[in-house]
């Protein structure tokens, strides 16, 4: 604001209302900002991450809750459907996580190749061919499983022959 002196010469603003104002206005715009992008350009990362997590949990619980022949708890199965990726149903969700649906998370999951991964002691991912049967998976290429958010942005998780789980690039 100007204002006049004695000897009628006007100065301008004060640095301190500079600065005030610079400061809300970045403060608006960072507002204004996140309400015009919002969260959505971010679930599939979001939720890739929090399959990463899910995947992990569930290969390390594997790994560790099998008697001596190998036998693994069938609540300690990865299941990968298009609606559902995560524990089966069987298990509750301080065994082995929460699982990231359809309904909740608002994600379409897509595999190809994938739809109950199992581990062995070694954490990697097979299925069942019979009931005496192991087929592991993944053995040329990664198994890649894919998620698409509302907005239909995508982010993949891959998981190698080894066990590793990973952000797909």
């Amino acid at each position: 604001m100007a204002r006049e002196t004695k000897t009628g010469q006007q100065r301008g603003f004060t640095l301190i209302e500079l600065i005030l104002v610079i400061i809300l206005l970045g403060i608006l715009g960072l507002t204004a900002a996140s309400r015009l992008f919002g969260r959505s350009s971010f679930d599939a990362h979001l939720a890739r991450d929090q399959a990463i997590s899910l995947a992990r949990q569930i290969q390390l619980r594997a790994m560790n809750n099998q008697d001596a022949q190998g036998v693994l708890d069938d609540c300690l199965v990865l299941t990968v459907q298009p609606d559902h990726f995560g524990p089966a149903a069987c298990a509750d969700s301080t065994y082995s996580g929460r699982a990231l649906t359809t309904a909740n998370d608002g994600m379409t999951i897509t595999s190809p190749t994938l739809s109950a991964v199992r581990f062995d002691l070694l954490g990697r991912p097979y299925q069942l061919t019979n009931t005496n049967g192991r087929d592991y998976l993944c053995r040329t290429d990664d198994c890649q499983v894919t998620f698409t958010a509302r907005n239909l942005q995508s982010a993949s998780l891959c998981l190698n022959r080894e066990g590793y789980v990973y952000a797909c690039p």
